[in-house]
């Protein structure tokens, strides 16, 4: 819990300063951290020092998951996005599926001191991986206007008023977008932190489960998870963010269904493996939509804002159960966690956000071309502002705006000629150079 407390709340915190420092430095900061914390695991000597531990680097390792989907919204491709945030969450989904059970092997052969002495070597090793591979590739101004800028970020701050514009100013345009992606995540994780205090009694005590078919049932979950994230995540790319975050919805819920009304165990492994494919398709797709939406010089922050809500709906489901546990039996925890899913899905169904770029897949990119601005493709684009910075393009480039949706390559490329003429406050509010 102390865990989960801290990072809760210092995930927004150290995605902000992988906004305004780099991503480079808050992921080495992270893996430095974690480093720290086994080590500290291995040399606490009482239950109080352990949990503050814990809490330290719940704080201090809260940065890597925003700094590296900031990387992510860096140098991928606005088409590839939810793709490669998929890869990168099925390389963490690989972790925890074997770091359980080499941990739990090293623990029963060779005891608690050697599974943390074999941590901290995989921690060292991935920090000195990072240290000479990962490069930085958030652009930090450092000229005079930059330094302005963050002057008057100060100046706002000793104002409580002009604080909350600046607050303002950090989130995503379309607001009410982003707190439905943020209202899902909660759900989601809260549905399933519902179920899980009761769910290993009930397949011990209810359908006579044991130990390794637990497992068993669990590490599917997880491999279909993991290879969904590898195989499937593009699908946000090709066929839009809110029809995949849906779709996997919708077979998240599978699990639930499955416990409430099946007892034989091979249908219910199945409910779990269609639950881990949902999983695979939904994450990397509420976070493609978040990072589309956020402006960019905060998009580690608004991904941090995302690691909030899920970690909230973690505390949330346990702190239920304690409460109502004398009055719920697991049946009741379970449709419960269904109905908190249906309800996410209507929520989805009825939400704005994200990306279409189904188009990106199938039409052709012809060079320089910039054929014309969708809303649903750009929410945060004003017209006017575009139809002025497209019109003082070079002819050879420019066409007046038209219905027609912009392909993500038309994108890039409109965007690196208008980045080219120098135009900063143009392109600026074009919210194009934003994506940097």
């Amino acid at each position: 819990m102390a865990f989960a407390l801290a990072a809760t709340l210092a995930a927004p915190i150290m995605g902000t300063l992988a906004d305004r420092y780099g991503r480079r430095p808050l992921v080495l900061l992270s893996l430095a951290a974690y480093v720290l914390a086994f080590t500290g695991y291995l040399l606490a000597s009482s239950v109080p020092a352990f949990i503050l531990l814990r809490a330290i680097a719940g704080v201090f390792t809260a940065g890597l998951i925003p700094a590296v989907n900031g990387i992510v919204a860096d140098v991928a491709p606005v088409d590839r996005r939810a793709q490669w945030i998929g890869i990168v969450s099925g390389g963490a989904a690989v972790g925890w599926i074997a770091g359980p059970i080499l941990g739990g092997l090293f623990y029963d052969y060779r005891g608690y001191e050697t599974a943390l002495i074999i941590a901290i070597s995989m921690a060292v090793a991935a920090l000195v991986t990072a240290y000479f591979t990962v490069p930085e590739t958030h652009q930090i101004s450092n000229s005079m206007a930059g330094r302005a800028a963050l002057g008057r970020q100060w100046i706002r701050s000793v104002n409580p008023k002009a604080s909350l514009s600046a607050f303002r100013d950090t989130l995503p345009n379309s607001l009410t977008a982003f707190l439905v992606l943020l209202v899902i995540c909660t759900a989601v994780m809260f549905a399933w932190a519902l179920i899980e205090p009761s769910f290993m009694f009930y397949a011990y005590d209810d359908l006579g489960w044991s130990s390794s078919m637990l497992g068993l049932v669990m590490s599917a979950y997880g491999i279909a998870m993991m290879l969904g994230e590898f195989g499937l995540s593009q699908l946000g790319d090709h066929i839009g963010r809110k029809r995949v975050i849906v779709l996997g919805l919708v077979l998240f819920s599978a699990q639930f269904i499955g416990l409430v009304f099946l007892r034989n165990y091979l249908p219910i492994a199945v409910t779990f493996v269609i639950a881990g494919l949902g999983n695979s398709l939904f994450d990397p797709a509420i976070s493609a939509s978040i990072l589309d939406i956020a402006p960019a010089e905060h998009r580690a922050r608004a991904i941090g804002f995302k690691s909030t809500a899920g970690s909230l709906g973690n505390i949330l489901g346990p702190a239920l159960i304690v409460l109502f546990a004398s009055s719920w039996n697991a049946r009741d925890i379970f449709l419960i966690s269904i109905s908190v899913v249906i309800l996410t899905v209507l929520v989805g169904l009825a939400g704005r956000f994200g990306l279409d770029l189904s188009t990106a897949a199938s039409q052709p990119s012809n060079g320089n071309t910039c054929t014309g601005f969708n809303k649903v493709c750009e929410p945060s684009l004003d017209a006017t502002v575009a139809h002025k910075a497209l019109t003082e393009l070079p002819s050879s480039t420019a066409r007046p705006l038209t219905p027609d949706p912009l392909t993500a390559r038309e994108l890039d490329n409109c965007r690196k000629v208008v980045q080219d003429k120098s135009n900063k406050e143009v392109a600026g509010s074009l919210g194009i150079a934003k994506q940097k």
